[in-house]
């Protein structure tokens, strides 16, 4: 993979090694980042198929011709037996640089056909190598096995039906009760606290246990009373519903107004032998009336007033016990004595940890038994679809590459007897290491090359790039292992007219920076100081360069070399960009031996440079 660490000047043999004024040990300075660094990781744009065509004769040329322009040139230098062997020039041409590695080719699209049918195969109407369309029959099986196994699984989801059921009113259940722990007015009116024996309220308080079916006093809706009374038959045509009456309450001495809310056809027979209809009257309580007042009335009717057979007592609207339904400790408690509560007020909260306990282990159990139910529909719907299935035909257009299965074969569910690929479209699978995955972005140019002849080459783009990482186990000697992280990608090639095939081995080259028209240096030319890059320069006649820096005390740079500042662009192990600092054609001191470009092929990405 492609390495881009800034590398410090080699001293040429015999030479006395450079330091710094103070005489200190040199430390390595970082090189300062310029405006074309951040450009290297930018999404690219995707090449032309002839630009990518080109591209690899630039790179098939590069190799044959042995080596860099740049290197080249001093190399025909050192001939001349000159002082020349140590220097090398500013050229202008295109830079590059790769993230290599290996991968694998792939069809793009593929199916696996067959999968988990179990049966007896009775046809088989393809053949591997045989093109094929979408809706071909490939063969058939006989799903009797799995037939059967559809059939108890149809048994066992009724039983799992009628676990959710239960499980569902278990949980009603323990809901109901669990609300039942807060106690409320069912209606709005007043609470008639209940009495003991002696007629003496009873007092419930906080932390009190109460059990299920205690009353805690009466609800009565007493803005309305009530009253039945009975009147001779003679009346029964007279008297009407909604008549006024004039109710009166002897031990109050007082009359209320009312009215004729019911007439009842009922047949009563008095203590003296007369017959007697009932009739219920209403009134407005005026605040003083209270169940179980003896009271009469007047009833108006067109024959004049009616007076009943006998008087009656008062009743309430309505009337209900305030009644524990669920056993508990009280937990707060509102006033039962007489006060006046809207219907749906809380009277009492109760607390029980069996209860609320209950109500979690309920919700599990229904959980569970819909998860069973949901397993069981799912393995139906996987069973009908294998018998359904159990007519394998081919769901792509393309090529059958495996076909594993004859006439009487028994399939068992855990191969994939058939495949069909479409090998129009070819896509290579490959790993980025997680030190170059930060340069690689999909529209990337590639090249990709194959691992068993080198001299068929293809271009592509990649077309994917994974954010989620992986682990593959490396081995080492003595038996050891580390793990390298990697990331997945795809490299779509282009149109390969049929000529490449999936499962292929084959290395690539990616793109990632790419400078069609710069100025280069050879990399071994470049000097990192406290103030960032330098080279050592040599002006032209006239020339004087700008930003120039102290030459380092010591160093054995040829006479004429002056040290020069300098901005650079994209690198790689051979060439480095020039941004700005000096021209194109400037004659720059290579501070390493010439043997030492010998050793740059296996360091890193290759890169190219067209002069």
């Amino acid at each position: 993979m492609e390495d881009n660490t800034p590398k410090m000047p080699t001293v040429p043999a015999g030479a006395t090694p450079q330091a710094a004024p103070d005489t200190k040990a040199p430390t390595t300075p970082q090189v300062a980042r310029n405006k074309y660094a951040d450009k290297m990781n930018r999404p690219k744009k995707k090449l032309p198929k002839p630009v990518k065509v080109g591209l690899i004769v630039l790179v098939a040329a590069a190799v044959v011709a042995g080596g860099i322009f740049l290197v080249k040139m001093t190399r025909e230098k050192t001939d001349t037996g000159s002082d020349a062997e140590q220097t090398g020039i500013a050229t202008r041409g295109m830079l590059e640089t790769y993230v290599e590695g290996s991968g694998r080719t792939a069809a793009k699209n593929k199916v696996d056909l067959g999968k988990d049918i179990k049966g007896e195969v009775t046809e088989v109407n393809a053949e591997v190598g045989q093109t094929v369309h979408a809706g071909d029959i490939l063969f058939i099986v006989d799903p009797k096995e799995t037939r059967k196994e559809l059939d108890d699984a149809n048994s066992e989801l009724d039983d799992a039906m009628r676990a959710v059921d239960e499980a569902n009113s278990g949980l009603n259940t323990a809901q109901k009760n669990l609300n039942n722990l807060t106690v409320t007015a069912p209606f709005t009116g007043k609470v008639i606290p209940r009495t003991d024996d002696k007629g003496v309220s009873v007092d419930y308080k906080v932390g009190q246990n109460l059990s299920e079916g205690t009353v805690l006093g009466t609800m009565v809706d007493d803005s309305t009373m009530r009253l039945s009374l009975y009147i001779n038959y003679t009346y029964i045509d007279a008297v009407k519903p909604g008549a006024s009456a004039t109710v009166t309450i002897p031990a109050s001495m007082s009359n209320v107004p009312g009215k004729v809310e019911s007439v009842e056809r009922v047949q009563k027979v008095s203590d003296d032998g007369a017959m007697l209809f009932r009739v219920t009257l209403s009134m407005k309580n005026p605040g003083t009336l209270k169940k179980d007042m003896v009271a009469t009335a007047s009833i108006a009717t067109s024959a004049g007033a009616v007076m009943p057979a006998e008087s009656g007592k008062l009743e309430y609207t309505r009337e209900e016990d305030i009644t524990v339904k669920s056993s508990g400790e009280i937990a707060s408690i509102g006033s039962l004595d007489y006060y006046r509560y809207s219907a749906g007020d809380v009277l009492c909260r109760l607390k029980n940890e069996d209860t609320q306990t209950a109500v979690g282990t309920a919700q599990r159990s229904l959980e569970g038994a819909q998860k069973a139910l949901q397993t069981k529909q799912e393995r139906i719907a996987e069973l009908e679809k294998l018998i359904q299935d159990s007519t394998v035909r081919s769901t792509i257009d393309g090529i059958v590459t495996n076909l594993s299965v004859t006439v009487g074969d028994k399939l068992e569910g855990n191969t994939t007897p058939c495949t069909v690929a479409d090998l129009s479209s070819i896509v290579v699978n490959v790993d980025i290491s997680e030190l170059d995955i930060d340069k690689v972005q999909s529209g990337m140019p590639a090249i990709i090359t194959m691992d068993m002849d080198e001299s068929q080459m293809y271009t592509g783009t990649v077309s994917s790039v994974s954010m989620q990482a992986t682990q593959n186990q490396n081995q080492q000697g003595g038996g050891g292992g580390s793990s390298a992280v990697t990331f997945p990608a795809v490299i779509q090639l282009d149109d390969t007219a049929g000529s490449l095939a999936p499962d292929r081995g084959v290395s690539f080259k990616i793109i990632s920076a790419s400078k069609d028209d710069c100025i280069m240096v050879p990399s071994t030319a470049v000097v990192y100081t406290e103030q960032g890059a330098a080279v050592y320069a040599k002006p032209a006649e006239g020339q004087t360069f700008e930003n120039t820096l102290p030459a380092i005390e010591g160093s054995d740079v040829p006479e004429g070399f002056v040290l020069v500042a300098v901005e650079t662009g994209i690198f790689d192990d051979t060439n480095t960009e020039i941004v700005s600092g000096i021209d194109e054609g400037t004659e720059v001191f290579l501070a390493g031996p010439q043997d030492a470009y010998a050793n740059m092929g296996g360091m890193g990405g290759m890169s190219v440079a067209v002069g």
